[in-house]
């Protein structure tokens, strides 16, 4: 393997290869902690579902945020001049580190109120970029869509979650958020909380993973952040609950000040809208069995796993107090 990643360096202007370590334990990207004779470097091979044309999409809409002042990943070129590295037939992405805490769960009301806040600053930036993404993720939060392929399954769910699914397909179709969010603009389409950068102190600095912007509500995206900040437990805990303070302190902190009554139903729509979205389709690839990644290490399989986020998804959607 170093002798790949030797080669793959070599395509960039960066210097020679000193260490090379995985990170995290992202289920979509595999990610490494590269250290060159010139800098520290993220190298991300791609998972297959991530084009050229969202990556292309990804550096144009970091460029912009990084211009307004937030911190976001800076792709680099290979030498001939391309976002996008092939080796051994994979393909690979390259930016220099960014210095931030990454953490995996909101630990308290202070870090909603600073999550909120700088998803704040990111929509009103995205708003002012006219820029159309090529690179969207075919029907990525098209929730008629995944409504759709849920019903299209109903009679094969597993029978844990048959029931589940029946209710989900009842559920769905009365919190979709429409025209009543306002216009639609770019926005970042998965903004848990492992994608926003602390600084030591707990203030929010930056934004990453830019894999899914497309062109929508940014009520979407507050929901999205919302079903994963609030949620007391985990994606696919059973006793998954909305935590209402954790809400209003992130939801403050993106309203900049107090939060009228009217806006704080619609984002409790949202968040109801996206978790009930999210286990319609971990439902659908139940019987599927093609598209989510799944750890390995706590389910026996991929089918496993989905239920479990599913009956945690629906859980959460049924304690949003809407």
């Amino acid at each position: 393997m170093q002798a790949d990643l030797e080669a793959l360096v070599a395509q960039y202007d960066i210097g020679v290869l000193r260490t090379a370590s995985q990170v995290g334990t992202g289920l979509i990207h595999r990610t490494y902690h590269v250290e060159t004779d010139r800098g520290v470097y993220v190298l991300q091979r791609l998972h297959d579902v991530i084009s050229n044309a969202a990556v292309e999409d990804m550096h144009q809409v970091t460029k912009h945020v990084r211009a307004h002042g937030l911190q976001a990943p800076a792709l680099l070129q290979t030498k001939s001049g391309q976002f996008v590295a092939e080796s051994n037939g994979a393909r690979w992405r390259l930016y220099p580190w960014i210095d931030g805490v990454v953490v995996d769960r909101v630990r308290d009301a202070d870090m909603a109120h600073e999550a909120g806040r700088i998803v704040g600053e990111l929509h009103r930036a995205l708003a002012s970029l006219p820029y159309v993404p090529q690179g969207s993720i075919p029907h990525f939060h098209d929730t008629e869509y995944v409504l759709a392929e849920l019903t299209s399954v109903l009679h094969e769910l597993p029978v844990e979650v048959a029931a589940i699914g029946k209710r989900v397909a009842e559920l769905l179709p009365q919190v979709i958020v429409g025209s009543e969010a306002g216009q639609k603009q770019l926005i970042h389409g998965d903004l848990k909380i492992s994608n926003i950068l602390f600084s030591d102190s707990g203030t929010a600095v930056g934004v990453i993973d830019f894999d899914t912007v497309l062109f929508h509500y940014r009520t979407i995206d507050i929901g999205d952040a919302l079903r994963s900040w609030c949620n007391s437990t985990s994606e696919a805990d059973p006793r998954a609950t909305f935590d209402v303070a954790l809400f209003a302190s992130a939801a403050a902190g993106y309203e900049g000040g107090p939060v009228s009554d009217d806006h704080t139903t619609l984002y409790l729509r949202a968040t109801k809208h996206i978790a009930l979205e999210l286990s319609a389709r971990f439902l659908t690839d139940s019987v599927r069995d093609s598209y989510f990644g799944w750890d390995q290490d706590s389910y026996p399989t991929r089918i496993a796993h989905n239920v479990a986020r599913a009956v945690g998804q629906f859980q959460l959607a049924e304690s949003i107090p809407l």
